[in-house]
């Protein structure tokens, strides 16, 4: 029943490894190239504007640079909660919890709840009895033992009551 779930997640375990080893693969010869590029505009800037006022240029190109990073970082995360609290938005609504506490607050609530137990049934009858069909040649026997204890017990219970339901 839980083998999809759990091999989608080692797929996306493995595809997340796979992209962050690449990426870290890719990072070193990056850094390495920005290092020289650096380098590159620090000697350029010395050279044009003094050693002083060079190393300023570079510092404020370097502060621009992260004050950009920065702002795209944080309009990113922004983003990424306004959709997680979209889906769990949607999640919550479509949760049969929800169902039942608007049918329990309802003016009709015994009307209500009949409403949902009779539109969510085919639903459940169909998944039921294909994991019933799906697991049943596995659980045969525990089924048929479930069957004949259950069968015994209501057998005991007539004896013992005389079949009128009470002693």
């Amino acid at each position: 029943m839980f083998e999809p779930v759990i091999k989608r997640a080692e797929n996306a375990v493995g595809a997340t490894i796979t992209r962050v080893s690449g990426n870290a693969m890719a990072a070193l010869p990056l850094l390495l190239a920005f290092g020289f590029a650096t380098a590159a505009a620090a000697w350029w800037a010395i050279d044009a504007f003094g050693p002083f006022v060079g190393n300023l240029v570079i510092a404020g190109a370097f502060l621009v640079l992260a004050a950009f990073v920065f702002a795209y970082a944080r309009r990113r995360e922004a983003q990424q909660q306004a959709r997680a609290s979209a889906e769990l938005a949607q999640l919550t609504e479509a949760s049969p919890l929800v169902a039942i506490q608007r049918a329990i607050s309802s003016s009709n609530a015994s009307q209500a709840l009949y409403d949902l137990a009779r539109n969510s049934a085919p639903a459940a009858a169909k998944n039921a009895a294909r994991v019933a069909l799906r697991e049943a040649p596995g659980k045969l026997p525990l089924l048929l033992g479930a069957g004949l204890g259950l069968m015994v017990a209501q057998r005991l219970v007539n004896a013992m009551t005389n079949g009128n339901g009470r002693h």
